[in-house]
């Protein structure tokens, strides 16, 4: 693991943690220290660590996010977490990369929840590496006002992190969704490359709407990468950001159901804002994805084999089967998949929605599902 290039958090928390309650999050952490050197990763089930390029301790990411974040309270959770300390970015961004690379790969393969806090958006790309490298198909989910697509009206751009996402070889890119975009920052040249890939992308009004089910999507998440500038500028008290948005209860919501996800890998959380009520509340994100974790049910990859209801929707073009969990009630929907090895056609299942099942009952084709199909056939 890349230990040499995480510092050692600063012992100034550490002191302030001992003039507050036992069940604080922070006593109840394993803190890379000076003093005590990076921590035990056995047993280990969730690792945080914070990114930043700031000199100036008290004002930069790893000071403030902590120094909210310890004070918190543990929920009733039944796993250790670990904080693993502080990463200055690198000279160059490919440096910054080359590190989230090797830690996302490493804590994967120790079944690790990993937790990135500050630095840009484009360190996504080093996240998607990590996992790219294990030989896995990925799903990236990103919660962001724009596609990230281009630059400076270029559609692709060389310099878009999600464009060398889209381009490199091999490319184990499965899907990529975007939660919560706002269409005066998309051009309808994006919507038309996003709709040629197969991708999903939903509008912040359509995400906010109260039928709107976004769980099956954070269920079929491996990275979740957030871009804090969704949320509006009268949540975090700042004066330059967006005017519309998600406000702090919606993120956390998204947060909890993120940590729900048996499929989750890894939580970036990017472009922090620097204000006291935005430290507070990327704290609580934190939290309620830990939360969400807590309750995880084990139900990924999901088996027909599982205790499960199984619900079959003859529709004219298409025979839809679907199954609900007799454990956790979530619902998935069977999709034929090519198989480029032999030509065979297989099944697969996708984590959906019952209102899903209900449209089928009405005779129409969920959107996921054809997606999912037309993406496996090309």
């Amino acid at each position: 693991m890349e230990v040499d290039f995480l510092h050692p958090v600063n012992d100034r928390l550490l002191a302030h943690n001992l003039l507050l309650p036992d069940q604080i999050i922070g006593s109840n952490l394993r803190i890379h220290t000076a003093q005590d050197g990076f921590p035990e990763l056995k047993d280990v089930r969730i690792a945080l660590l914070t990114v930043d390029d700031r000199e100036k301790e008290e004002k930069s990411i790893h000071f403030r996010f902590r120094k909210h974040f310890y004070q918190l309270f543990c929920g009733n959770w039944d796993f250790i977490c670990a904080d693993l300390g502080e990463l200055t970015t690198g000279e160059q961004p490919e440096d910054t990369y080359f590190v989230l690379q090797s830690l996302v790969k490493e804590l994967y393969q120790r079944n690790i929840l990993t937790i990135i806090i500050g630095g840009t958006q484009d360190n996504t790309l080093g996240m998607f590496r990590g996992l790219s490298k294990m030989n896995t198909l990925v799903n990236i989910t990103s919660i962001d006002a724009r596609f990230d697509f281009g630059l400076a009206g270029e559609l692709v751009s060389d310099e878009s992190y999600m464009s060398k996402i889209i381009t490199e070889k091999p490319n184990n890119l499965n899907q990529f969704t975007n939660l919560g975009y706002q269409s005066y920052y998309v051009s309808q040249e994006e919507l038309d490359l996003m709709q040629k890939l197969f991708f999903d992308a939903y509008r912040l009004g359509d995400v906010l709407a109260p039928e709107f089910d976004v769980e099956p999507i954070l269920r079929d998440t491996d990275i979740l990468s957030v871009d804090l500038s969704a949320i509006k500028a009268s949540e975090l008290n700042a004066s330059k950001a967006q005017p519309n948005g998600f406000d702090g209860a919606q993120m956390c919501r998204l947060m909890r159901y993120a940590g729900l996800s048996d499929r989750l890998s890894v939580l970036g959380l990017f472009h922090v804002s620097d204000t006291f009520v935005g430290d507070q509340l990327l704290a609580q994100m934190v939290w309620y994805a830990l939360e969400g974790y807590c309750y995880r049910v084990n139900e990924y990859p999901f088996s027909v084999h599982e205790a499960c209801t199984k619900f079959v929707v003859p529709l004219e073009e298409e025979t839809l089967i679907f199954y609900k969990s007799q454990k956790s009630h979530r619902w998935w929907i069977e999709v034929p998949k090519a198989n480029n090895y032999n030509n065979n056609i297989e099944k697969t299942l996708l984590p959906c929605a019952e209102s899903d099942y209900r449209e089928a009952q009405k005779g129409d084709l969920p959107a996921r599902w054809w997606k999912s199909v037309k993406r496996s056939m090309h």
